[in-house]
């Protein structure tokens, strides 16, 4: 029986690391778009996840409903904002390995403007590194977790062949 129980070790640890790394990409994902300056809404809604780096190439004029917000807009008085702005995440992060890492990054054009944002500043340089512990801290085994995307997560008996199970809300 120990010897079973160490011989998971290794999967188990690396079930865990993955889970906890694909977490805390979601949990970015979701501060970026909470930080994000907001006009239309198309920046705040093109954060994205990926294996490669992140292209800048999306322009608002081609995808709507944001290019009706900004084309319908009348401009009074310097820093008008348009009254009805759209937060749609735009994309699903795949299932990382965090052994490999990943890109997070904007597919807007014009998101290297942003950058230096204040919310946006303070959250890359301070408010990341509590979302990455909150992540990263052992968890609990045996804990109930809702949600409604589906992760594979390998622990347990029967590691090797792994187990899907929903949510990254913990109870």
């Amino acid at each position: 029986m120990a010897k079973q129980d160490i011989e998971n070790i290794k999967p188990d640890l690396d079930a865990q690391l993955n889970e906890a790394f694909n977490s805390m990409i979601g949990e970015v994902l979701a501060d970026l778009v909470d930080e994000s300056p907001v006009y239309t809404g198309f920046l705040a809604s093109s954060w994205r996840a990926q294996k490669s780096q992140v292209r800048q190439k999306d322009r608002v004029e081609d995808h709507e409903p944001w290019a009706g917000i900004k084309a319908n807009f009348v401009w009074k008085k310097k820093g008008d904002k348009p009254p009805n702005p759209e937060i749609s995440p735009r994309f699903s992060p795949p299932t990382f390995d965090y052994k490999k890492g990943c890109f997070i990054g904007n597919q807007a054009e014009y998101s290297n403007y942003i950058i230096e944002d204040p919310g946006l500043v303070k959250y890359l340089k301070q408010d990341i590194q509590k979302t990455i512990n909150r992540n990263f801290k052992e968890k609990k085994r045996g804990a109930i977790k809702i949600g409604s995307v589906q992760k594979k997560v390998l622990f347990g008996k029967g590691s090797k062949k792994g187990r899907k199970y929903t949510g990254t809300s913990e109870f």
